[in-house]
């Protein structure tokens, strides 16, 4: 570690000059000295470690590539954290991040009992689901621009505190409408958290370091899919007159608190990354409103228009009208970012790349159906089988445990083929696979009906979460590494707002399918109208993973470094490999304030 020190030092002060002014500044009093830039772009090729599979020519490629990208170099030598500190804050990152992914699940096994108190509408059951969703999509591009300008720990902290008083206020609703409102300024903090957590623990981690820790965080986000019907099924169903379904918001709030005591006390003094020149007026010149803008209309036109398709009917003037500048509203905001000279919300090659417009498609889809899936599976276990939420709950089991289980042995796979090929090969394999599993699980998915024994039930579920679970990491590996360095922070950022897009709108199509369906057949049987209704969903589900399978097999693979490339072609695998074993880790792009996820 020493001797790479030293090596770093040597090829700075021997750099060329010129490449001084491409490096962006930053505040010496918010970044600490072992994660400064350094004063050259890339190291001299005669002082690169040499190995036995090196090649000047490779080496000379390296440097070639990394004046490109213009990426600045920092040193990890001396890591400004230790590993015990690591951990606990870890501890505290994972504790906030379960709550804002858990609040997007809990509802659906608690939603039946909530709906039945008020005397709400089928209408506004979904919007309890959506409202959360809706915001958390809306506000997420604002988090790593904001958090340039008063710090990652303020937006973090700010992030807890005003989820924490959204769940306050829906512990205490009175009303539906009440409970709506409530749900959509938790779901703003819970963007905010879920967006800094990220953030902030790869910067204290060193880079080399980042993908064990970032695995941990992972499995907190899988495990919230299995915590969060069964907690919501649990004070849903308890006897007492004070643990009811009001706990399953009000238990966010000790460990809100918990979570913030130990994210103060573990980022104490950390001096996070903060580029000097942000600004108020930099932010308001730079920041893409207007793509946002039309982002937000597009879906809310899309999610409304389907919501008062249930009401009004599908030739509903109104229904048809809000579909549609939904629809023209995305198309406009499509155009409009392959123009804009702001800060688009997408990066450019999201549009010109297919690789990358085939991973965003897939991401909306697999997100699309997942949160369908999870929504309507615990409405069907308590209507047919009569089940209590927390029974609802244990029901879900095999479906949201099968989508957690499935992530371990496909990042296993992702990592042995990454190291033999150095390409995306075996995560296209995964995706391919997922999407395959997925869709046969959805179509067998339409098999349940009110007469389906309950062995049956859990086990066609389990299919269906099983792929499910092997798509939530793998195209983001291969999104991440077809682009840029330079593009790395607003496509993470265009990512997560269209996996948040898929999941909201999924949830809103689901409702508006559901609802349609079963008012017609309310003559029936009561279990058997909604076992058809709910069957209509999964008719809408099998179809949109199948076409994400056909689009999964045109995935090109993309080297590690993020050159699209064919996987017939040795040499580049070859020279893609010896450029790995010769260079130090890659520091992040000095303007991904929200990178890594």
């Amino acid at each position: 570690m020493l001797s790479f020190t030293r090596w770093l030092s040597r090829s700075s002060s021997g750099a060329d000059s010129s490449t001084e002014s491409r490096l962006p500044s930053y505040d010496e009093k918010t970044l600490p000295k072992s994660r400064r830039p350094s004063s050259t772009i890339a190291p001299s090729t005669s002082e690169l470690p040499q190995t036995p599979n090196a090649s000047q020519d490779t080496i000379a490629a390296f440097d070639k590539a990394s004046l490109s990208s213009e990426s600045t170099a920092f040193s990890d030598a001396s890591p400004p954290f230790s590993t015990s500190r690591i951990l606990f804050a870890h501890i505290g990152a994972a504790m906030a991040l379960f709550l804002a992914t858990t609040d997007s699940t809990i509802v659906s096994t608690t939603l039946p009992t909530i709906v039945s108190q008020f005397g709400a509408s089928q209408n506004e059951y979904t919007w309890v689901g959506v409202s959360y969703m809706l915001t958390q999509t809306a506000c997420q591009p604002f988090y790593g621009r904001i958090s340039d300008l008063v710090g990652r720990k303020n937006v973090l902290y700010a992030s807890i505190f005003v989820f924490a008083l959204g769940s306050l206020l829906c512990g205490a609703a009175r009303t539906i409408d009440w409970l709506i409102v409530a749900r959509g300024l938790a779901g703003i903090g819970g963007g905010g958290i879920v967006s800094s957590v990220w953030v902030i623990t790869s910067e204290i981690v060193e880079v080399d370091k980042r993908a064990k820790w970032s695995q941990a965080l992972s499995i907190t986000w899988s495990c919230s899919a299995i915590a969060g019907p069964l907690l919501g099924g649990a004070f849903s169903s308890s006897k007492s007159s004070m643990f009811n379904w009001r706990w399953a918001f009000y238990l966010n709030l000790p460990i809100c608190l918990v979570a913030f005591v130990v994210l103060a006390i573990s980022l104490n003094g950390a001096a996070l990354m903060r580029p000097k020149d942000a600004t108020w007026r930099a932010f308001v010149q730079r920041f893409d409103f207007l793509g946002l803008f039309l982002f937000i209309i597009g879906s809310s036109c899309v999610i409304v228009g389907f919501s008062f398709a249930s009401t009004y009917g599908w030739t509903s003037p109104s229904t048809l009208a809000l579909i549609i500048v939904g629809l023209l509203a995305f198309i406009i905001a499509g155009v409009y970012e392959t123009k804009t000279k702001r800060d688009a919300l997408f990066p450019p090659a999201a549009f010109k790349n297919p690789t990358i417009v085939i991973v965003l498609l897939i991401n909306f889809l697999h997100n699309f159906a997942f949160n369908a899936g999870t929504f309507y599976l615990a409405l069907y276990y308590q209507a047919i089988n009569n089940s209590s939420p927390l029974n609802a709950g244990l029901m879900l089991l095999p479906y949201s445990l099968g989508s957690s289980l499935a992530s371990l042995p496909a990042a296993w796979y992702i990592g042995y083929r990454q190291r033999l090929t150095r390409n995306t090969q075996g995560q296209k394999q995964v995706i391919i696979l997922g999407l395959a599993v997925a869709t046969t699980g959805f179509g067998l998915l339409h098999l349940l009906s009110d007469t389906t024994p309950k062995l049956t039930q859990s086990i066609l579920p389990l299919v269906a979460g099983f792929g499910l679970g092997m798509l939530f990491h793998a195209p983001y590996q291969v999104f991440t590494n077809a682009l840029e360095p330079h593009e790395l922070a607003t496509g993470t950022s265009a990512f997560f707002l269209v996996r948040f897009t898929g999941a909201t709108v999924g949830l809103s199509i689901a409702g508006a399918v559901y609802q349609s369906q079963l008012s017609p057949k309310l003559t029936m049987q009561f279990s058997h109208a909604v076992a058809v209704s709910i069957q209509s969903i999964w008719t809408i589900c099998s179809p949109c993973l199948g076409f994400a399978l056909v689009l999964s097999v045109l995935l090109r693979n993309v080297s590690v470094h993020g050159k699209t490339h064919s996987s017939d072609d040795p040499t580049t695998t070859s020279t893609t490999t010896t450029t790995t074993t010769t260079t130090p880790p890659a520091p992040p792009h000095p303007d991904a304030a929200d990178s890594k996820a």
